[in-house]
């Protein structure tokens, strides 16, 4: 059993500079649930704690999403519609425009729509909080 106050592995420290070069030349991964919507991203972080991802949807790509755990996440380029159906009905709705510097979070059970609207793939920041240790490459397999 860990010690300490936490009943779980413990999360280290970690710092990461994002490589948009990398991610420019990352290949694109079939999205689940989402037929012909591909995306791209790497795992900059993973702790127990949180799964860090740089992440890139693809100009035009529209899709849904159910989240199984909470996440936040940083606009860094593009932009997107989306509308976000909040648990445990679903009956509340939220519609807005996210662009580049808005922060943003979605909680656990909540299910999106998003509409990427921009010229340019929209480029976010995803914090997955606990990690769901999604299998995205690293960097380090990005350059590989």
């Amino acid at each position: 059993m860990p010690i300490g106050l936490a009943p779980t592995e413990r999360s280290s420290f970690e710092a990461h500079t994002i490589d948009h070069g990398a991610l420019d030349a990352a290949a694109l991964l079939e999205l689940p649930f989402a037929d012909g919507v591909k995306i791209r991203g790497y795992t900059a972080i993973n702790q127990p704690n949180c799964q860090i991802i740089i992440e890139d949807f693809m100009p035009g790509d529209e899709f849904w999403w159910t989240f199984v755990h909470d996440e936040q996440q940083y606009c860094l380029s593009g932009e997107m519609d989306v509308e976000v159906y909040l648990p445990p009905l679903y009956s509340e709705v939220i519609k807005t425009t996210i662009k580049p510097g808005t922060v943003y979070s979605y909680p656990v059970g909540a299910r999106k729509h998003v509409k990427v609207t921009s010229d340019e793939p929209f480029r976010h920041i995803c914090f997955c909080s606990p990690s769901p240790n999604y299998p995205f490459p690293t960097v380090d397999e990005l350059k590989g």
